[in-house]
């Protein structure tokens, strides 16, 4: 049933496959203590209808087209079929191994095309695959449930609902409401124990607007509840009843529910909320809460470890990473309730069962909503050490238990001509985006995240889904809260990017220009500095309107870390990287924090960080976690990036944040590899970065001073004099105005 679930099918009648029907899918199957391999003559009718065509068993252990010669091996016709039987034990000592059918004459006879334990090693040669672990009931037969008529679908997807969900407390008594306007019939269930049956059961009430509801005569703070959702129905079997965890639940105890009744928390005073740094001031660490804890040289429990309130007590500490990273943003990875099976399951987050509840995954107790509580103090002792927070949200698809998908598939999620759900999102399903009630529930979570725990921002994933509408709105709606407000968006799905009037809204977005072209550049051997010279600036990404548009990174949670792209794991030897590996990652992070636009780090990154390789790592806790024993054998290396971070944060760094690109002058200044850029804004110094990506000390001619006096360094080593520059290394320096 998860499978079906996690295919985005409603189904029902679930039931082992005949293991008969299983052996002419997948060639075998067994049967009681015995082997049974089968070939179906109906599949070669033009070969064996006439039953005098001899068919033999064939793999590596008898040797293959050999077989033919000795009749064990041969099938006999039994129930229609072509069979051979075989002792189970026998075999197992071959333990995975590929066969096929061969006819006396030498014929191959190709498995279904069907069926997918197959193999193909070589194009065009098609074995079956034997698996003692694979007995035959690894298929299981379903219906799938038609789509439901289309009852005035058009108008409902057009239609926003209005007022407020999920519960609510008014005078003594409570209220709760769900929107399902083709239900056929919602109860509202309650629990003692969140892994039991309902302990009760009420009949909620149809509104006109397509709501259902239910007012009760006392408050039901803190119970356990779910919706049941029945409908449509079907002549065969009758209504289908789905147990729901509630859109709007403001806690859950898993990926199931039940949700937790809790009356919306007072919002944070908008003379108490934090005031982020404009969008071009920021540079931002991007981070996993357990990443961070996991060997964070603190004093905490190994449960803390796991959750909000070991993040908000490391935070209390003048020694924690982040705050000594000196970055003024921290870019969290998802923490919303995720579809983990277990506290303790590693979980990247993005794979999100509600839009509302803090993951009930990293909570003290996942039972009385304290998720709640402790992600709003976690919020606010990032606040207290001077950090912004950027949550990353997942609004283009949902994870398993698809809740809204039982609530009403069609209504909240793209589908196909063919009924399908799509899948532009990589996950299975697409969240309708064009779909009122699903813009409604996306706008009413993230203005809940600003209003209840003074969020700061946004990043949101594979934003193309989402569209240009929804995000303009989200803008429009949650700047009138936050007037700072970070929003960010990753700009592109499997089905393609934002399209170019993204540039005239606030949104910054990921650059992944600056990735692939930064990474190639210090890789090639920086032969042209092309690339560079248009970071440094802000060029990369010609469509952009603002510099802060950009959000300039070398490597995120996703895909391979920056340094694994540079070298090997297995060419590190005692902690260290390759020569000249750290002077490439410090030519490329350099780069990105001398540009104007938003310079991103992964957690990490500035004690050169890798994950042994390994690309996709979302299971990988173990590869994921900060390893701070980094910091000893790369201490000079991070302190040089804190130090250029503390510079670009500085007064005297505010050249390198313009608002926009017209208060900038910039003059390329190219001596070889080596290179420079003179910088000139309005009623300022000028400033020239320079550039040594050699690995000799270069003296780099400096531009003709308007001023009388010497140019001086106010960033870099300086090797006796300006201009003069260590191997793969950085100067700023200021001219004389």
């Amino acid at each position: 049933m998860k499978l079906v679930a996690e295919a985005g099918l409603a189904g029902s009648d679930f039931e082992p496959f005949d293991l008969w029907e299983r052996a002419k899918l997948g060639g075998y199957s067994k049967i009681g203590g015995k082997a049974l391999f089968l070939l179906e003559p109906e599949r070669f009718p033009s070969l064996l209808r006439t039953g005098e065509t001899e068919v033999f068993l064939a793999s590596e252990w008898n040797d293959w087209e050999k077989a033919r010669d000795e009749e064990c091996w041969k099938l006999e016709l039994e129930k229609g079929n072509l069979c051979l039987w075989m002792n189970w034990e026998d075999l197992l000592h071959l333990g995975v191994f590929e066969f096929k059918f061969i006819t006396r004459e030498g014929r191959w006879l190709d498995p279904p095309d069907s069926f997918p334990g197959v193999n193909e090693k070589i194009p065009g040669a098609v074995n079956f695959v034997f698996d003692p672990a694979r007995t035959g009931r690894d298929l299981v037969g379903f219906r799938v449930m038609p789509v439901p008529e289309a009852t005035c679908l058009d108008g409902l997807l057009r239609e926003r609902p209005t007022g407020s969900f999920g519960y609510a407390e008014e005078g003594n008594g409570s209220r709760f409401r769900v929107y399902a306007p083709r239900a056929h019939q919602v109860e509202l269930l309650f629990f003692d124990d969140p892994d039991g049956e309902a302990s009760e059961t009420h009949l909620m009430e149809r509104n006109e607007d397509g709501s259902w509801s239910l007012d009760l005569p006392e408050r039901s703070s803190g119970c356990l509840y779910c919706y049941a959702v029945s409908g449509p129905e079907y002549a065969s079997r009758g209504p289908r009843r789905v147990r729901i965890l509630d859109p709007y639940a403001l806690a859950a105890t898993g990926r199931n529910g039940p949700g937790i009744a809790m009356p919306v928390p007072k919002p944070v005073a908008g003379k108490d909320a934090f005031v982020p740094p404009e969008m071009k001031d920021l540079v931002i660490a991007e981070a996993h809460l357990r990443d961070l804890l996991a060997h964070a040289p603190a004093d905490l429990t190994a449960e803390e470890r796991l959750g909000f309130t070991g993040l908000s007590k490391w935070l209390e500490s003048e020694d924690c990473y982040l705050r000594r990273l000196g970055v003024n943003a921290v870019e969290i990875q998802p923490i919303l309730e995720f579809d983990s099976l277990s506290q303790e399951e590693y979980h990247w987050g993005y794979m999100p069962v509600s839009f509302m509840a803090p993951a009930s995954a990293y909570a003290g107790n996942a039972l009385d909503g304290s998720a709640v509580r402790e992600f709003r103090k976690l919020v606010e002792s990032f606040h207290n050490a001077g950090l912004a927070v950027i949550l990353d949200v997942v609004y283009n698809h949902v994870g398993v238990p698809n809740h809204l998908g039982h609530l009403d598939r069609e209504l909240y999620f793209t589908i196909d001509e063919l009924g399908r759900l799509t899948n532009h999102s990589g996950c299975g399903n697409d969240l309708n985006c064009q779909s009122e009630p699903s813009r409604k529930l996306v706008l009413d979570s993230v203005l809940y995240l600003v209003r209840t725990f003074d969020v700061d921002g946004f990043r949101f994933d594979l934003g193309e889904l989402l569209g240009i509408d929804l995000l303009s709105e989200i803008e429009t709606e949650t700047r009138r809260i936050k007037p700072n407000l970070i929003l960010i968006a990753e700009p592109w799905s499997f089905r393609g990017r934002l399209p170019a009037e993204i540039n005239a809204t606030g949104f910054s977005l990921w650059s992944d220009a600056c990735r692939e072209r930064i990474i190639s550049y210090v890789d090639e051997g920086c032969l042209d500095p092309r690339s560079a010279l248009d970071l440094l600036q802000g060029k990369l990404d010609p469509e952009n309107r603002f510099p802060w548009q950009s959000v300039n990174y070398l490597e995120s949670h996703d895909d391979h870390a920056f340094v694994d792209r540079l070298c090997r794991a297995a060419d590190w030897k005692d902690g260290k990287p390759p020569a000249g590996i750290e002077e490439k990652a410090r030519l490329a992070i350099g780069l990105t924090l001398l540009s104007p636009g938003i310079p991103m780090l992964a957690a990490g990154q500035d004690f050169m960080r890798g994950k042994q390789g390994v690309r996709n790592t979302y299971l990988r806790g173990d590869l994921n976690a900060l390893d701070y024993g980094q910091l000893e054998h790369f201490g000079g290396f991070s302190d040089w990036v804190r130090s250029l971070i503390a510079f670009r944060l500085s007064r005297e760094g505010s050249f390198l944040r313009p608002s926009s690109f017209g208060e900038i002058e910039y003059e390329e200044l190219v001596e070889g590899q080596s290179f420079g850029l003179l910088i000139r804004r309005k009623g300022e110094s000028s400033r020239v970065i320079l550039v040594n990506p050699t690995g000799c000390t270069l003296r780099i001619p400096l531009p003709e001073a308007r001023g009388e006096g010497e140019a001086s360094v106010v960033w870099g080593k300086c090797e006796s004099l300006p201009g003069k520059i260590a191997p793969f290394d950085f100067q700023v320096l200021e001219l004389p105005a």
